[in-house]
């Protein structure tokens, strides 16, 4: 008898844990959605850039301009087919004052750097090496790529996941 209240307690209490467990998830998955939600202040997160000096997101957001986050990875092909739009963007609306910070979910550097050069990518760019664990997906709940998150002068989500001629069309608004 002893040893099956031993077996029940031990089951209840192992329920309890991973209730628990599952419940801090939920919370987490939830802190990260409210770090993508529209007229929210932008999350200030550190990452490194690819000379291992942290930067703060800080540092672009909230500064004046219109900063686009642009979360992507040397090996997402989707993110490579798209980055093109995004230099021509940035080569049109930068002296406007529009900014880009690049956040690789990259697992090489090598591999992110040399994605990098080849595609001119002359904004700042940011990665722990983490991929999919990367900060940058965590604090920003980011599940697919690319995806990005555009932040107004005053630091402020505006628009979510612009690919294509929706990115153009957007900034062609804000800059007119």
């Amino acid at each position: 008898m002893k040893r099956i209240v031993t077996l029940f307690l031990f089951a209840v209490i192992g329920l309890t844990a991973r209730a628990q467990l599952a419940d801090i998830n939920a919370q987490v998955e939830h802190m990260a959605k409210g770090n993508r939600t529209i007229g929210t202040v932008v999350a200030n997160i550190a990452m490194a850039d690819a000379d291992g000096h942290e930067h703060q997101l800080s540092e672009w957001c909230g500064k004046g301009s219109y900063v686009l986050i642009d979360f992507w990875a040397s090996w997402c092909s989707p993110c490579m087919r798209e980055l093109p739009n995004v230099v021509g963007c940035y080569e049109k609306y930068h002296a406007k004052g529009f900014e880009i910070v690049g956040i690789s979910f990259d697992n090489k550097k090598d591999a992110w750097l040399a994605a990098v050069r080849r595609l001119n990518m002359p904004w700042p760019q940011l990665s722990d090496l983490k991929g999919w664990k990367s900060l940058g997906a965590v604090a920003f709940g980011v599940s697919s790529i690319p995806a990005n998150i555009l932040v107004d002068p005053q630091g402020r989500i505006v628009a979510l996941d612009l690919r294509g001629e929706a990115l153009g069309a957007k900034l062609a608004e804000l800059y007119q």
